[in-house]
């Protein structure tokens, strides 16, 4: 009977520790997702990039649309800077085109991978340390979410 009731008390306390555990690289926003994949300077370190996935929770598929001149990535001394170029999915923008949004179709559940890289980075900048991601709200038209994410 002991061994029971120990064997209980061990699965029930085991459980409850590792419900305390937390995922820090991952954010959550107007349901949709953001896990931090990667962040990288290239080899002659030039160009920062960093990867993330978004996956969206709402149940119906949505229109995805970033507004691409806020969305900015943070060096280590705070200072935000523009891309030159970033691509979600198969969906590629350039800096160059001035293209004001980037439109992508979100399906439940399908993690998208998205990139984003700054060109003319420098060593003293460090490695970047946010990315700022602003896009319009799934529930209200016109109105758009701004959300830092810490890499």
């Amino acid at each position: 009977m002991k061994e029971i009731i120990w064997s209980l008390f061990f699965v029930v306390f085991t459980h409850l520790v590792f419900a305390q555990e937390t995922d820090t690289a991952t954010v959550l926003v107007d349901e949709i997702q953001v896990d931090v994949k990667n962040v990288a300077l290239s080899s002659k370190g030039d160009t920062a990039i960093v990867d993330l996935f978004l996956i969206s929770y709402q149940r119906h598929p949505r229109e995805f649309k970033l507004n691409t001149y806020a969305t900015q990535v943070a060096d280590s001394k705070g200072n935000f800077h523009l891309y030159d170029n970033m691509k979600m999915g198969k969906v590629l923008v350039l800096l160059a085109h001035r293209q004001n949004y980037l439109h992508y179709f979100m399906e439940e559940d399908i993690p998208v991978p998205f990139q984003i890289k700054v060109a003319n980075w420098t060593k003293e900048r460090g490695r970047p340390t946010h990315v700022k991601l602003v896009f319009e709200d799934s529930k209200e038209e016109g109105k758009y979410v701004e959300k830092v994410v810490e890499l």
